[in-house]
């Protein structure tokens, strides 16, 4: 019987290939099969010969087929708007403009950034995951220079070091000042509302998703006078989804969606929904002290008069106004109309 690997025994595998101490390079294989004997004659040997094929072990989908239609136009909108943002701010000339998008691991993200800039964590209501917007070295230390009154018009010396409590405090303001202008890019597809949680520049302190997790980013130059670097926008894969769907949806003709079988088939069920009416007359608040002293007999005014309307409720929401009466011996409510908001 052929022995079956123990989960921690699958799990070292899968480190050993994400490391690159296994090799997966597809090595071709022989194999070699007897047909049966016909009458009279010998058996023949058939050789064929097998390719194997790479697997990804890891993930069922490579994070760089990942796309967001039309994602470049909201972040040129962003670019755009936080420019002009920034351009007030400093009351200097400020140019961004969308370098490069692609997708990767959040692994191959970190392995790409030196450790020594800002990386500010947003939350991004109600997208999952958040984002991180982050500031490379250059551009980080010139935004200090620029804010404790330096000039733009000569180059910035990088120290070889993160940045300190004091500078990313400075950073962080910038950061934060991006998140209006993020959500203005992202108005023409999803309302959001982002804003800024913390500012590191240690690596090891951003905690933000899985290594293997797929991202999106979005990297932008950026020029002030005669300064320039980059900031990077990164959204995990999950955080954006819903929004890839949506477009799928909108994608689909009404026409199209009317005329399905699925369509027909959910309003007939539809109609056989069970949903929750209620018929209030009024309803009054009362301290505990009060109902504890309850006794039989005690009279509760309604303050309201007894052939006042009712209002009906459906799930929970007023949808009617009713007259309360009696019908085959049993109550019952007659609907007089609908409420002003009640559809």
């Amino acid at each position: 019987m052929e022995k079956i690997l123990s989960k921690e025994e699958i799990a070292e595998l899968l480190s050993a290939i994400r490391d690159g101490d296994v090799a997966v390079d597809p090595a071709p294989a022989v194999v070699s099969a007897v047909a049966p004997a016909a009458t009279g004659r010998r058996p023949a040997k058939v050789t064929r010969s097998v390719s194997a094929q790479a697997c990804n072990l890891i993930g069922a989908e490579g994070p760089e087929g990942w796309k967001l239609a039309n994602f470049d136009l909201i972040l040129e909108n962003f670019a755009r708007n936080f420019a002009i943002s920034l351009s007030n701010r400093f009351q200097r000339s400020v140019n961004i403009k969308l370098d490069a998008m692609e997708s990767m691991t959040f692994e191959q993200l970190l392995q790409k950034l030196s450790g020594r800039g800002s990386i500010g964590t947003l939350q991004v209501e109600p997208l999952s995951g958040g984002a991180l917007l982050i500031v490379d070295e250059q551009f980080s230390f010139s935004l200090v220079e620029i804010v404790l009154g330096g000039s733009s018009l000569t180059d910035v010396i990088v120290p070889d070091r993160p940045m300190s409590a004091i500078e990313l405090n400075v950073v962080s303001d910038i950061i934060a000042s991006a998140c209006p202008e993020l959500d203005k890019g992202f108005s023409q597809l999803e309302e959001i509302k982002s804003k800024l949680v913390n500012v590191v520049s240690n690596l090891r302190l951003l905690n933000f998703v899985a290594l293997e997790t797929g991202v999106v980013t979005a990297q932008f130059r950026v020029s002030i006078d005669n300064l320039e670097g980059n900031i990077s926008l990164v959204f995990p894969h999950s955080s954006l989804e819903p929004l890839r769907k949506k477009q799928q949806r909108k994608a689909i003709p009404s026409s199209a969606l009317q005329n399905s079988k699925w369509h027909k088939a959910f309003y007939e069920e539809l109609g056989h929904m069970e949903v929750e009416l209620e018929a209030i007359l009024a309803s009054v608040s009362l301290r505990v002290r009060d109902i504890l002293d309850f006794r039989v007999g005690d009279v509760i005014d309604l303050d309201c008069s007894p052939d006042a309307p009712l209002q009906v409720m459906v799930e929970g929401r007023t949808k009617f106004q009713g007259m309360a009466g009696v019908q085959g011996g049993k109550k019952a409510i007659r609907i007089m109309g609908r409420t002003p908001n009640g559809g």
